[in-house]
């Protein structure tokens, strides 16, 4: 039975055996042995990675990888048996894939370059099955931080122009309490002369008011005076 790929690579509910994922991913790293040969050391040559891409975080998803096939490694010698000798040789020479065919047949006779080659293409697929899974995912969280991302931006946005639009209105009001300002200082700059004709004639008015007060009792005295004096009891 072929171990299940997927559970290696996306966690499931009540999963508590799930190791820490790659930066970016949810792709826990399960590593179980189910061949019949024991693993030689292995050295493998990772891809150049993309300029953008640390090499730690693309070793962290070879070994995913790694232990993804591991995993669905199918009982027997077959190509991963092959992959691992020929991997653990360095791959670079006839010799180290005729001394791994030689001793594939000593595992197991009936080990052919045809059956091989078919393994071969079940391992590939499901790199690339789960190359997509990677893909998908991956492109999942980066248009949720995009969603997110902009979510955010129309929120400032909108607060950053609500302030504008009250700065804006404040300016407004500040304008025209410097006008209102203005008016009354113009106001109280004409108010005396608004008032003073008003003020004058009041003031012509009490002055004529105290010369007539004057006059009609000088008037009044110098007849009571003639009456002291020139009538008598």
């Amino acid at each position: 039975m072929l171990k299940n790929w997927k559970s290696l690579f996306v966690k499931t509910d009540g999963d508590s055996s799930a190791t820490e994922e790659p930066p970016g991913f949810s792709f826990p790293v399960t590593q179980t042995n189910v061949t019949e040969q024991p693993k030689k050391d292995r050295h493998f040559e990772p891809a150049p990675a993309p300029a953008s891409a640390p090499m730690d975080v693309v070793q962290e998803v070879i070994a995913t990888y790694e232990a993804g096939l591991d995993a669905i490694n199918m009982p027997g010698y077959d190509f991963y048996e092959f992959y691992l000798a020929v991997s653990a040789g360095g791959a670079t020479s006839p010799q180290t894939y005729q001394m791994a065919f030689t001793m594939a047949k000593a595992f197991d006779k009936n080990v052919s370059p045809a059956k091989l080659l078919q393994d071969a293409e079940f391992y590939i697929s499901k790199i690339n099955e789960v190359h997509g899974q990677y893909v998908a995912q991956g492109q999942q969280k980066l248009n949720a931080l995009r969603d997110q991302r902009n979510a955010e931006q129309q929120s400032l946005q909108q607060e950053a122009d609500h302030a504008a639009e009250r700065i804006r209105q404040l300016k407004a009001e500040l304008q025209q309490m410097e006008a209102l300002v203005q008016e009354k200082q113009q106001a109280l700059a004409s108010i005396d002369n608004k008032s003073r004709p008003q003020e004058n004639s009041i003031r012509e008015k009490l002055q004529a008011n105290d010369l007539a007060k004057k006059a009609s009792i000088e008037k009044l005295s110098a007849i009571k005076n003639g009456i002291q004096q020139y009538i008598k009891a």
